[in-house]
């Protein structure tokens, strides 16, 4: 069945042996980041945020634990504490609306498969890119870009190479 309740409540309900719970739930307050990765292994149920403004900040690890499976879209910021791959951020943008604060050190490639808009990302690319992927990186942050070469040769349109170094 559904359960209901503040984040506190539900994280105590869950202890000791309960068995994994399948229905929905429902936290009325906004849970801390622990409650959140709590709450959300113990039910694969979707989990309904009635405050989803709190502000995150934490592990990789625990962020992508605490937005696994279905929730309420978080719309507060994000700060990952360390390293974060792609793969996670991607996981991570498409749990929030939030600005999400990191920094990622990549290939070119795989940095280029950033999705979302507006994050503040501190990027080292550890390859040389093209001008079309500096493009969607450049387009997936507001922070900083570190390239691998400054003085890399880079070719294309007047308005490609404007966007790879907007920002």
């Amino acid at each position: 069945g559904a359960l209901s309740g503040s984040a506190a409540n539900l994280v105590l309900a869950f202890a000791g042996t309960v068995t994994e719970h399948t229905g929905t739930v429902t936290i009325t307050d906004a849970p801390t980041l622990a409650q959140l990765v709590t709450i959300n292994a113990e039910t694969t149920g979707a989990i309904t945020l009635n405050d989803a403004s709190a502000n995150y900040s934490g592990s990789a690890a625990n962020l992508v634990s605490a937005f696994a499976g279905t929730v309420t879209t978080h719309t507060g910021t994000v700060t990952v504490t360390d390293a974060l791959s792609v793969t996670n951020a991607n996981t991570i943008n498409a749990a929030t609306s939030g600005v999400i604060t990191a920094s990622i050190t990549d290939d070119a490639t795989d940095l280029a498969t950033l999705a979302g808009t507006g994050n503040n990302y501190t990027i080292t690319l550890t390859d040389d890119p093209t001008v079309a992927q500096l493009v969607a990186i450049n387009a997936a942050t507001t922070g900083a870009i570190t390239l691998q070469s400054a003085d890399g040769a880079l070719s294309g349109s007047a308005a490609n190479l404007v966007l790879a170094f907007a920002g």
